[in-house]
């Protein structure tokens, strides 16, 4: 795992251009091993995000934890070559995603892109004057979602909620989920990838670039509520997979999908329990008695582990005793057991 980690890092890094990428791949192994991200902002040091904290890089080719002038400055050249590299040399392809403020390159690593927007009938219709890039580090983690698959089997297949802070890992353990349920070990069950910000399989040309199973449709780039839609209309799932569900619109469309027999894997933003049972959209999920538990993830220094795994029964319990005020941090009570 240390050296594929570090293979993806000098993957990501190639996207940079020349100059950058060299200086990248001279960094000590430990960093590419935690990097995250690599962000680059015209006129501004070169950045690498990690576990540990941003790095910044110097001209001397050394890596510093501490900002001091001689942190390599990026230059609007540098953004150029890496927003040609990034978009394969064909900005017009890649003409969407970059209107939505993102490109999937190969290795499912995943290009943030931010500058000037072109607006046309009210619409972002191209970006000019590109001033920043953000490359996030695609990192797969095979096997962190057995024991979350082997509780999932125990309640009978009932669908699930992960919830977790930012960098918790919540995506890469819904993707590891979506490959065994499409996998020999999960029955290859068929599954429907609800891939909205291109996260989850990564698609490139049509090609998954991460491992999400052989028994996986994908539906990238669409809104939510229209996946949701097309999968049930026409995909006949099993189970459907939808990363960061945010708004009750969205739930209603699941709710749909619950009716139709069909088992949701969502993930939800939040830090704890007394966070996610704030959010409205996540109470309605819970009230409709077909998700089984919710695994809440450890956080940023602990990603992909999950801390809590907690009977929905047991929070609808709660609120109904008014245990829990849904519009506080008050009267919160501990009645969730640890998964070890």
């Amino acid at each position: 795992m240390t050296d594929e980690a570090i293979k993806k890092f000098e993957e990501a890094a190639s996207f940079t251009g020349s100059k950058i990428r060299h200086l990248l791949l001279y960094l000590p192994d430990e960093i590419k091993r935690n990097a995250q991200e690599i962000r680059l902002r015209c006129g501004r040091p070169l950045m690498v995000s990690g576990i540990n904290g941003d790095v910044f890089v110097t001209e001397g080719g050394r890596e510093s934890y501490i900002f001091t002038q001689s942190a390599v400055r990026v230059s609007p050249g540098d953004i150029e070559e890496c927003f040609k590299l990034i978009c394969g040399y064909s900005v017009y392809t890649h003409q969407n995603g970059i209107c939505n403020g993102y490109v999937t390159v190969q290795g499912g690593h995943r290009a943030g892109v931010a500058g000037t927007a072109v607006i046309h009938n009210g619409e972002v219709n191209s970006v000019r004057d590109i001033s920043s890039v953000n490359i996030r580090i695609a990192k797969e983690f095979k096997g962190i979602a057995d024991d979350l698959f082997n509780k999932i089997s125990v309640l009978n297949q009932k669908s699930i909620i992960i919830a977790g802070p930012p960098s918790s890992g919540k995506t890469s353990v819904l993707r590891d989920l979506a490959r065994i349920f499409s996998s020999e070990s999960g029955g290859f069950m068929k599954t429907v990838i609800v891939d909205e910000r291109e996260e989850i399989a990564a698609c490139l040309n049509s090609i998954p670039q991460n491992d999400i199973g052989i028994s996986s449709d994908v539906l990238s780039g669409y809104s939510k509520e229209k996946a949701i839609l097309i999968a049930l209309r026409s995909m006949s799932p099993q189970n459907i997979i939808i990363d960061e569900i945010t708004n009750e619109d969205e739930v209603s469309r699941i709710e749909s999908g619950l009716n139709s027999g069909v088992h949701f894997y969502l993930t939800v933003h939040a830090c704890d329990k007394s966070e996610f049972l704030r959010r409205k959209p996540v109470i309605k999920l819970l009230e409709t008695g077909e998700f089984g538990a919710v695994a809440f993830l450890d956080g940023k220094e602990n990603p992909s582990k999950i801390k809590e795994f907690i009977l929905a029964g047991e929070l609808m319990n709660e609120i109904g005793r008014g245990d829990i005020d849904c519009c506080s941090d008050n009267g919160i009570r501990d009645l969730c057991f640890s998964m070890c």
